[in-house]
């Protein structure tokens, strides 16, 4: 889902300025990881494909060249209202998807 959300901010605002919040995993993702995994034909040091590979990609396209993106660390259930709200309805949509309501 932050994937998601994060590149739909990219489509949405393809010339401004970016202040990304977003979890560490999502961060570390773009700033640090990814540098390795093209580098092992974009896969993690196990040799794996990272998970969600295709919107990773895209992603990452959408950034390549951008420096006008600054991304800002918000921690897992650390209080942010909007964060935490999020993880809520994210753990109520992957249950309500593991028990067939939505598809």
């Amino acid at each position: 889902m932050e994937l998601t959300a994060v590149l739909k901010l990219l489509y949405s605002h393809p010339d401004r300025p970016l202040l990304i919040h977003a979890e560490a995993p999502v961060i570390n993702t773009f700033t640090d990881w990814i540098h390795r995994w093209r580098k092992n034909g974009m896969r993690r040091a196990n040799g794996r494909k990272p998970k969600n590979l295709d919107l990773i990609k895209r992603i990452d396209e959408l950034l390549a060249g951008r420096e006008d993106i600054e991304w800002k660390l918000v921690r897992a259930r650390g209080g942010c209202l909007l964060n935490d709200s999020a993880d809520r309805l994210a753990g109520f949509a992957r249950s309500q998807a593991r028990l067939g309501h939505w598809r």
